[in-house]
């Protein structure tokens, strides 16, 4: 009879490249901010919502990166107990996602804070918002003691604390941002230093991330969108593979990124510059950049078929391409899916304001 060997064969895991928490803020009986009222949904909703689409388009990039969520649905982890998990696993970044409120509903705009000293009255308002979540849980005097959310003095002796992360915290605020204003057309409030508590005790780089504010009825429809949750989510995306390719990097990501709002049934049809460059921008303007190229292109080229007008326009040495005109983010960003579609895969929204047309540079495209 004929002897049959087993063989025992052991594999050892292969560790992450590296592990990232996502925050959704608030949850179960803490709502967050209630925006204008006229939603059934809350901030809570909102974060949940854009947090479990960054985690879907990270794992679907990165299948090196190991995700933990403080929250998957609607509950209250305590303020401590997000902390707690961070540091416990290990993580090499902390991702926190809120929406912002102020009681004047023009208030508009995206902010990311890192910790650190408060340097602005701004700064401290929202830290204080946010951290008053501490009140929402039992034997809140235990739990934090020592911390005071409503005393500014106490957000002066955390900022040493994590002074180490300060600078890759900054690093990654300041790449949300720009995906934020660029890639989605948000009003930049830049990026800001407070004591929120879930980024002044991980031991890791951190932000906070203030998406918009639901107290602005136009960023509230956005917000509540599934187009403006999956364009949010998308940028933070683009932020997190820039940062992790410099700073934990491992297989290359799959592309492209998302590209996440439908077709309208009725695009806009783009238009050209506008006919007097020596007009300054009463109010920002929104274009589809399709292509970028160190050489100038003509209306010839074959690339741009289709695509109608096309304007130029010159930055970080780089000929840069354009087309349409819009008055919203929104409408641009509907736009942008007509373009992917037509081959432009990594097309994005650029906002022009302030300045005329011919001091930013941008011009018609010319023929040969």
């Amino acid at each position: 009879m004929a002897a049959i060997i087993l063989l025992s064969v052991s594999f050892t895991p292969v560790p992450p490249s590296m592990v990232v928490v996502i925050d959704a803020g608030h949850g179960g009986a803490d709502p967050g901010n209630l925006g204008t009222k006229r939603y059934r949904t809350t901030e809570k909703e909102v974060t949940l919502d854009v947090a479990l689409l960054l985690r879907k388009y990270i794992q679907e990039r990165f299948p090196d990166v190991k995700i933990v969520m403080t929250r998957e649905r609607d509950e209250y982890p305590s303020l401590q107990r997000r902390v707690a998990l961070a540091n416990e696993t290990q993580a090499d970044l902390f991702i926190s996602i809120h929406c912002d409120a102020f009681d004047n509903p023009k208030a508009r705009g995206s902010s990311t804070f890192v910790m650190g000293m408060h340097k602005s009255e701004e700064s401290l308002r929202v830290a204080m918002k946010e951290n008053a979540s501490i009140y929402q849980e039992d034997d809140y005097e235990t739990r934090y003691a020592g911390f005071n959310p409503n005393d500014p003095d106490t957000y002066i002796a955390l900022a040493l604390k994590q002074s180490v992360y300060l600078n890759q915290s900054l690093e990654l605020g300041s790449l949300i941002q720009n995906q934020f204003s660029d890639r989605v057309g948000r009003k930049d409030r830049g990026v800001k230093q407070a004591g929120y508590y879930v980024i002044s005790f991980t031991n890791m780089p951190s932000v906070l991330v203030e998406l918009g504010f639901l107290t602005n009825p136009e960023e509230e429809d956005f917000l509540n969108s599934q187009n403006g949750k999956e364009l949010m989510a998308s940028a933070l995306l683009r932020a997190f593979r820039t940062y992790k390719e410099k700073h934990h990097p491992g297989p290359a990501a799959a592309e492209p990124a998302p590209a996440p709002q439908p077709a309208p049934e009725e695009p806009a049809e783009p238009v050209a510059a506008a006919s007097n460059p020596n007009a300054p921008l009463a109010s920002p303007t929104y274009r589809i950049q399709i292509l970028a190229s160190q050489d100038p292109l003509s209306t010839d080229d074959s690339r741009l078929a289709g695509v109608g007008p096309v304007v130029e326009y010159i930055r970080n040495g780089l000929y840069k391409y354009a087309v349409g005109s819009f008055d919203s983010s929104v409408e641009a960003s509907l736009q942008k899916s007509q373009i992917q579609n037509q081959g432009f895969t990594d097309a994005f929204v650029v906002k022009f304001e302030g300045k005329t047309w011919e001091e930013q540079g941008v011009k018609p495209l010319a023929k040969n």
